[in-house]
């Protein structure tokens, strides 16, 4: 695709676009209802333009150099996904101009939200901030929570994004990836709407928890930092997975929406999923075989592992995937 299209292309999903003025509307109301102008929530610190940008540098190295550093440092530690093992790489869509203004996009406001959070947690009566304050119910409780609330939003809301009237301006961009491979380049390569939609859940969290049990400062970096080592994961081959009070998080989880899109759509807290009828038991791809008790014989992959809704001819000539077959007409 040549940049002139691809700049027309950004041009009309990110402007000409309900789900993006929907967003603006309604971050418009909040804003006056609020006094607060849009200068002030791009900068809550009031820095200057130097700091600002340097803070933005900062923020993009812990991210790609700590969080997703650890990830790659940690992963080939443990074993790759039963889907990624056989004699057929699976198929891997090829970053274009549109992924890297998305991804342009969205650090500018994960950088923003980094900010607001930073100073809600600075200066919030609510939020405790002593070291020595640090206890049970503000920290590993108030964690707990964190996790289950925010979730408990977000599998709903992600639900709705793969609705057939929806799913077109929002989500399908982030499914070119039947099986994402690049960590936070795969997670973060998504439209800005469901960026400002997935951070606000997350903000929300915050603010329920903390009038719930009380929130420490401590525990928010941590549930931030969980989230983010976990969204890293869950858009790689590497099969983590672990359990732990309700917390049911697993890389194979997450690879089985992107192949069954109407499936497992929290995050961590599959429960979610199982309330909703959409949780779906991960399945490696490859061909069964009559089970031998007595030789147990490792399965032969198939030639082709991709679902039948993708189909790599259509990705390579237009970047994105049919998916009319599992979710409905959404083209």
């Amino acid at each position: 695709m040549k940049v002139a299209d691809s700049a027309q292309d950004a041009f009309r999903t990110l402007v000409l676009n309900p789900a993006s003025v929907f967003v603006a509307m309604i971050a418009t109301v909040l804003m006056r209802c609020s006094g607060t102008s849009f200068l002030v929530l791009l900068n809550p610190w009031e820095v200057s333009l130097l700091l600002w940008v340097v803070g933005y540098a900062a923020v993009r190295l812990s991210l790609l150099g700590f969080v997703d550093g650890l990830v790659w440092i940690v992963g080939p530690w443990l074993p790759p996904l039963p889907s990624r093992v056989g004699p057929k790489p699976v198929f891997q869509h090829k970053i274009n101009f549109l992924d890297v203004t998305y991804l342009a996009i969205n650090s500018i406001i994960e950088y923003v939200f980094a900010m607001n959070i930073f100073f809600l947690l600075w200066h919030s009566p609510f939020i405790v901030r002593a070291p020595s304050s640090l206890g049970v119910l503000n920290g590993i409780v108030a964690f707990w929570l964190l996790l289950i609330i925010d979730d408990s939003m977000y599998a709903p809301l992600h639900r709705f994004m793969h609705h057939h009237y929806v799913y077109r301006w929002v989500h399908k961009h982030h499914h070119r990836n039947t099986f994402p491979a690049r960590g936070y380049i795969d997670a973060a390569n998504e439209h800005p709407v469901e960026q400002i939609a997935a951070l606000t859940l997350h903000w929300i969290a915050v603010h329920v928890v903390t009038h719930i049990v009380g929130l420490h400062v401590v525990t928010v970096g941590a549930h931030f930092g969980f989230k983010a080592l976990g969204a890293c994961f869950n858009h790689t081959g590497f099969d983590l997975r672990f359990k732990f009070l309700g917390i049911d998080y697993s890389v194979r989880a997450h690879e089985t929406h992107h192949r069954k899109p109407q499936t497992n759509f929290a995050q961590y807290v599959m429960f979610w999923d199982r309330l909703m009828g959409t949780y779906q038991k991960y399945e490696s791809g490859h061909a069964r075989r009559e089970h031998d008790p007595t030789t147990a014989p490792q399965p032969k992959a198939e030639p082709n592992r991709l679902p039948a809704w993708a189909d790599p001819a259509v990705e390579a000539m237009r970047g994105e995937v049919i998916e009319s077959k599992i979710c409905g007409k959404l083209e």
